[in-house]
């Protein structure tokens, strides 16, 4: 344990302070942080099976990442918030101007990601279902996307911040029912937390303890806001 939490720790300062590529795909500037490339690593170490099928795992990995923020980057470009995407250890987060959107576009920007991760999905499956070639490393890459993609949408819709599932649903509560949704929302996340963590912690798989430590910090942070909430 005293490994796992130094590895974190060393992970968290390379993200903060080490960026080692910068590139611009379609008008969105991608950076990518050292210690995306040590959790990639990660994840190969710990995969099961050849070598070969490890690989084309850390490429599905990396594509999924980006797939998804790039869903936030694409709706952010359409608004005009110059989006910047980051992707750093088990995860990524795109940064834009917040300044120039209403809260309705931020909606949609927030909505974007899963939305294209789901599109990719509902292609891989056509192509996995209907493709003539059986190529055995095609077939494979399918798969993946669809397995990784799938449960990643998933995992980030669970309605708790910051999470976009968080967003979404605090969002919906709060314009249709005010101060009562925004409460709502919180007593939504501290189920959705408790409900989650035992779950992924018994039947996750080797990417689970991301999530469940995200969900942990989240909890603690939707506790205190409920305490302020009962001092308002």
């Amino acid at each position: 344990m005293q490994v796992v939490k130094w590895l974190f720790l060393y992970l968290y300062l390379t993200s903060k302070v080490i960026t080692i590529l910068h590139f611009r795909f379609l008008k969105v500037s991608v950076y990518i942080d050292l210690s995306f490339w040590i959790s990639l690593l990660f994840v190969i170490g710990i995969t099961s099976g050849p070598y070969r099928e490890s690989l084309l795992l850390a490429i599905v990995f990396t594509f999924s990442l980006f797939i998804h923020e790039y869903g936030h980057a694409l709706a952010a470009l359409f608004f005009s918030a110059e989006p910047v995407i980051v992707l750093q250890a088990f995860s990524g987060r795109t940064t834009f101007n917040k300044s120039v959107i209403t809260d309705k576009q931020n909606f949609l920007i927030t909505l974007s990601g899963p939305l294209l991760q789901g599109l990719v999905v509902l292609g891989a499956y056509l192509l996995f279902r209907y493709s003539a070639c059986n190529g055995y490393i095609f077939r494979y890459l399918l798969f993946e996307i669809i397995r990784i993609n799938t449960t990643w949408t998933l995992l980030n819709l669970i309605p708790i911040e910051p999470l976009d599932g968080g967003y979404l649903v605090r969002y919906i509560l709060e314009k249709a029912f005010g101060r009562k949704g925004h409460r709502a929302s919180i007593i939504i996340g501290l189920a959705a937390a408790a409900v989650a963590i035992p779950y992924l912690y018994v039947y996750g798989h080797y990417l689970s303890f991301f999530f469940i430590g995200q969900l942990l910090i989240s909890g603690f942070q939707y506790c205190s806001r409920w305490q302020k909430e009962q001092e308002w």
